[in-house]
C-alpha cells in the first residue's frame, strides 16, 4: 500500500506506536502500519490527534484533507522539502525574467495540446461514429501545433495562453462528444460542476495537483511560483503547471470509468444545481485512480527534478 483514502463519517485516527489505528465512532477498527504509507487522502468529519500529524511530517507521509461535502482541497501536508535552497533563488530569478520564463511555457504548451490530440487520435479507434467531429478538432490541434513550432522569437506569454485558449476549445469540441447525452456533459464546468462528468474531472483534478504539490515540494520548489501561471494568492502556480500537460491524461481516466461503465448515472445526484458523488462512486473512483497513477506521478517528479536543475543553473548564472 501507498496511499490510504479514508471517506467514511465520524473516523478518528490516533498513533499506537508505529502504526495509524482507526477509530469508527469510538470502536477500533483496524491499524495500519506506517511505513507502508507515502500518502493519505481524508474526506469528511475525521478526527486526527495531533502526534500524528508529526508522525506523518517525520515519516514524509503526505497528507491531503478534501471537504466532506463538495471534494475540493481544503488543507494539505507535503513532507518535507529538499535542503538547496539554491534552486529556489533560481527559481525566484526565473519568474521575475520572461525571457527565461517563455521556453518552459511553450514547451508546456506544447506538450498539454499534443497529449490532447494524442486523446482524441485513440478515441476514434472506438468511436469511429464520431470520426468527422473528432478529426476536424485533430485538424485544428494541428494548427495550433504548428504555430507553436514555426516562428519561435514571435512567441510571447500572451499569446501562449491564446494558443491553449484555441486548443481547449477545439479539444472539448471533440471530447465532450464521448459521452452518453444522458450525462449531459457540454464542456469543463467546475463552479459548481453541474453534472457526472465534471464532478469526475474536478475532483481528478484535485488529486492530480496534490501530487504536483508533492513533487515540486520533493525538489525544494516554491509551489507557489510558477513559470507560466502567473501569481495568484492562494495558489499553487507551478504545481498548477506541472499538471496542464496531465490533464489529458486525467480526462481520458474519466472518459474510460463512463465507458467501461464502473461509474453510472446512479453514482451521482443533484444539489440545487451541483452534482454530487456518492460513496460508492467516490470509492470506485479512488480505486481507478491509485490503479493508474504510478506513471503520471514518475512524470511529474521527472518534470521536477528537470526545473530544479534548471533552476540551479539560473541561480549560478545569475
Amino acid at each position: 500500500m501507498s496511499s490510504l483514502y479514508l471517506d467514511r463519517k465520524n473516523l478518528g485516527i490516533k498513533l499506537e506506536g508505529q502504526a495509524l489505528a482507526l477509530y469508527e465512532d469510538g470502536a477500533r477498527k483496524g491499524s495500519v502500519p506506517l511505513h507502508l504509507l507515502e500518502r493519505i487522502v481524508l474526506r469528511g468529519n475525521v478526527q486526527l490527534e495531533s502526534r500524528v500529524m508529526g508522525a506523518l511530517s517525520e515519516r514524509n507521509i503526505g497528507l491531503l484533507m478534501l471537504s466532506g461535502r463538495h471534494s475540493e482541497a481544503t488543507a494539505m501536508l507535503a513532507g518535507r522539502s529538499h535542503s538547496d535552497s539554491a534552486r529556489r533563488l533560481g527559481q525566484y530569478c526565473t519568474s521575475l525574467n520572461d525571457d527565461l520564463r517563455l521556453p518552459l511555457a511553450r514547451w508546456l504548451v506544447l506538450v498539454k495540446v499534443r497529449s490532447q490530440q494524442r486523446l482524441l487520435k485513440q478515441a476514434i479507434a472506438s468511436r469511429a461514429d464520431l470520426r468527422h467531429p473528432l478529426l476536424r478538432a485533430i485538424q485544428t490541434l494541428s494548427g495550433i501545433i504548428g504555430q507553436l513550432r514555426e516562428d519561435q522569437s514571435m512567441v510571447t506569454l500572451a499569446s501562449l495562453r491564446g494558443f491553449e485558449g484555441s486548443a481547449a476549445s477545439a479539444y472539448f469540441s471533440g471530447f465532450t462528444q464521448l459521452f452518453a447525452p444522458s450525462l449531459n456533459f457540454t464542456g469543463r464546468n467546475k463552479r459548481p460542476p453541474p453534472d457526472p462528468v465534471n464532478a469526475c474531472l474536478s475532483l481528478g483534478y484535485t488529486l492530480l495537483h496534490y501530487d504536483a504539490v508533492r513533487a515540486c515540494h520533493h525538489v525544494g520548489l516554491d509551489s507557489m511560483l510558477g513559470f507560466y501561471h502567473d501569481l495568484s494568492f492562494g495558489r499553487e502556480s507551478l504545481a498548477c503547471d506541472l499538471m496542464e500537460p496531465l490533464r489529458p491524461v486525467m480526462d481520458g481516466w474519466v472518459w474510460q470509468l463512463f465507458r467501461e461503465r464502473e461509474l453510472r448515472v446512479e453514482h451521482f445526484s443533484d444539489d440545487q444545481g451541483r452534482c454530487l458523488m456518492n460513496k460508492t462512486g467516490r470509492q470506485r473512483f479512488y480505486a481507478f485512480y491509485e490503479a493508474n497513477a504510478a506513471p503520471t506521478r514518475r512524470l511529474l517528479r521527472r518534470y521536477g527534478h528537470a526545473l530544479s536543475k534548471r533552476y540551479q543553473l539560473a541561480y549560478e548564472a545569475r
